[in-house]
């Protein structure tokens, strides 16, 4: 009987242990979805811009430099010894008295020509009552025509020398009025080149001097891409604090044979001209070639690493697809790639860094205050 017992509790027991494996193993099926989804990465949040598709020129980078557009070596005009020049990098204003010469010499002359004048103006007083008398004194047929002639003759010579007398005294007053040397325009002293009390010769540069607040920027590019350029083309310039686009003023197409270049002047737009200084060196992007349909997405969509760049384009699924690209030209905030990327694509640019190959994505609004310029 107790044998029988025993038998009956071990079969119970082993029923129990049945149950209770069939119960785990139910419960370990209902999780097991629950399970996985917890081992996939959630969606990221991204914003997406679609990819264009225009016609850009491939570019060379040039090096250009700020030059002012008013510099100049000042000379007095006259020769002379100097009795003040201006200090270097001093400010002044157009008209403004930059350097002074001894002028004891000049008004020494002016006051001899003056004399001279008075002269001429009493010969001329003179010849010209002979004039008058001659003529009543051969009305009544007291004079010969001859004498009246001479007369008259003598009158004009002297008008004319009081006239060449007047104009000698003007030169004079010229070159006392360049004994002051004045500034051509609104700048500062670059340089003394010569010190009070040294004589200068009439053509010897004093000083020069140059307006740092009218910039512009000047390039020597290769001579065979002149004629990709044009008169009013904006290019593309970069600099130690950002990069902006500026119009051609003028080319001069013409070189040498050592250095086979042409020159470009560009403005410099005017909210730029307080961030460059006279002799900046800047970077400018050149067009070299005809313009080609190229597909161009923005620099924030591009992920730089070790092994190369690539973007992430969304599928119909909204999942991140990797593609590898390879970088060409850029224009503003969009540049050039070649790879598996098309016009009708969506690629990332909010939230790429950190993403992974075929992760869900969940797409983000971009701001409006976000542009991008086409260049």
């Amino acid at each position: 009987m107790f044998h029988t017992l025993e038998l009956l509790s071990k079969k119970g027991h082993s029923k129990l242990i049945s149950l209770g494996l069939s119960c785990a193993a139910v419960l370990f099926m209902s999780l097991s979805p629950h399970l996985h989804a917890a081992d996939e990465p959630p969606a990221r949040l991204v914003s997406v811009v679609q990819v264009e598709k225009r016609a850009i020129s491939p570019k060379i980078m040039v090096i250009g430099s700020v030059h002012s557009r008013h510099s100049a070596e000042l000379t007095p005009g006259v020769s002379g010894k100097l009795t003040w020049v201006q200090e270097a990098g001093v400010r002044v204003q157009a008209g403004e008295t930059v350097a002074k010469q001894e002028q004891t010499r000049l008004k020494l002359e002016q006051a001899q020509q003056q004399a001279l004048i008075e002269r001429e103006k009493l010969t001329l007083k003179r010849l010209t009552r002979e004039f008058d008398r001659l003529k009543s004194l051969m009305a009544n047929k007291h004079a010969s025509q001859t004498e009246l002639d001479k007369a008259e003759t003598e009158r004009d010579m002297a008008q004319a020398n009081l006239t060449l007398a007047e104009i000698k005294l003007k030169l004079i007053l010229d070159d006392l009025a360049r004994t002051e040397i004045k500034a051509p325009f609104n700048g500062i002293i670059t340089a003394r080149l010569h010190q009070a009390g040294e004589d200068i010769a009439q053509a010897e540069a004093i000083l020069t001097m140059t307006d740092p607040d009218n910039l512009e920027i000047r390039v020597h590019a290769p001579l065979k891409h002149n004629k990709r350029v044009k008169l009013g083309d904006n290019l593309h310039v970069y600099h130690n604090s950002g990069e902006f686009e500026a119009k051609i003023r003028s080319l001069i197409p013409v070189s040498d044979i050592r250095s086979q270049t042409f020159e470009a002047r560009i403005d410099l737009p005017l909210e730029m001209q307080d961030a460059f200084s006279v002799g900046e060196l800047i970077s400018l992007a050149l067009p070299i070639a005809q313009k080609r349909l190229t597909t161009l997405v923005p620099r924030d969509a591009v992920v730089l690493r070790s092994a190369g760049a690539h973007v992430f384009k969304i599928d119909n699924e909204n999942k991140a697809v990797k593609v590898q690209v390879k970088l060409g030209e850029g224009t503003g905030d969009w540049i050039a790639v070649t790879g598996d990327v098309s016009e009708q694509d969506r690629v990332v640019i909010r939230g790429a860094e950190t993403l992974q190959d075929g992760q869900q994505v969940k797409l983000q609004t971009l701001p409006t205050s976000v542009e991008l310029k086409a260049g």
